[in-house]
């Protein structure tokens, strides 16, 4: 029996005690009444648990059939309208304690997302700080670390100095050098898009590095979403590192990091993103700044190998 019918019921109830005294039909009526803000206060929090479950509607709860209890016919109306006194101030109690129970939980939600959206912006602020504090003048080369194979996303376009082919006819020795290069095939080419990738590596192994540059950038243009985004992005950072450009390397090595966080070799830019910052020569509170996000966010994901370099790199700059 729903909440109308039964309220009906009480309205009935004091039809019924017509022969008995005036003040027991305007006890009906309150409690008529009573019952009306009672259900205006079920069907508000109706629609607050209802938001809270993404709109999903609620299965209205059936109540059951009066008990043995219910008064028989011929009763005195007082032991019902006392009866239904006490059921109605439970009901009103409960939709109370339901209704705060849940404005607490709305507002823990709130606070959850206050605090997830503050922690998101202050760790991209920290991020864009070691990228806008980089110096203008590069320090002395590091070599690169461990190389690597496959992840999705988002390149990015850094400036690059692709060799026009004008300088390699310049340079017939160093033409010569390119096409030592082995091309990619069968295996190493399944698709247009490894090709470049592994075309692009090999360039870099052979220091070839203008060269490698071009075509690894050429891969994050044409290939934005391959499986390999992670590990290219890396890879052109290594190579402008080994070919004197930290301050562009450095830019790679965080955006990689930054935009494609769950990459293959997104701890991977993070060490080299501190190799970078070393080379351009920048204060020990930077470089440890990389290495806090590096445990911060990878923590035991990270390989031995990556945990021994970032160990051995807080015990150079003697991070807290």
């Amino acid at each position: 029996m729903g909440m109308r019918k039964f309220a009906m019921m009480v309205t009935v109830a004091g039809g019924l005690m017509a022969a008995g005294p005036v003040d027991a039909q305007s006890t009906a009526a309150s409690l008529d009444a009573r019952m009306t803000q009672v259900e205006k206060r079920l069907n508000t929090v109706e629609r607050a648990v209802s938001r809270q479950n993404g709109g999903a509607t609620m299965v209205q709860p059936e109540i059951g059939p009066p008990d043995a209890t219910t008064s028989a016919a011929g009763t005195p109306a007082s032991a019902p309208l006392a009866d239904l006194t006490a059921r109605i101030a439970s009901v009103e109690g409960e939709v109370s304690g339901l209704t705060n129970r849940v404005e607490t939980a709305e507002h823990r939600l709130q606070q959850l997302e206050a605090d997830f959206a503050a922690y998101k912006k202050d760790t991209d602020a920290r991020l864009r700080a070691l990228e806008d504090g980089r110096s203008a003048n590069p320090g002395p080369n590091v070599s690169a670390g461990p190389v690597d194979t496959p992840a999705p996303s988002k390149p990015t376009k850094p400036v690059a100095t692709t060799p026009k082919p004008a300088d390699i006819d310049a340079d017939p020795a160093r033409a010569d050098r390119v096409a030592a290069v082995p091309k990619p095939t069968g295996a190493d080419a399944p698709d247009k898009a490894t090709y470049a990738y592994n075309y692009g590596y090999r360039l870099w192994k052979a220091q070839l590095y203008p060269e490698a540059e071009g075509q690894l950038e050429k891969y994050g243009t044409r290939f934005p979403k391959h499986r390999l985004v992670s590990r290219a992005q890396n890879v052109l950072g290594l190579v402008y590192l080994d070919d004197g450009k930290a301050r562009e390397a450095a830019q790679i090595f965080y955006e990689n990091y930054s935009k494609l966080p769950d990459g293959d070799r997104a701890p991977d830019s993070l060490l080299n993103l501190a190799r970078a910052l070393t080379a351009l020569k920048r204060p020990a509170p930077d470089v440890c700044q990389v290495y806090k996000e590096l445990g911060d966010v990878y923590g035991d994901k990270l390989s031995a190998a990556q945990k021994a370099e970032a160990d051995k790199g807080r015990a150079t700059y003697k991070c807290k």
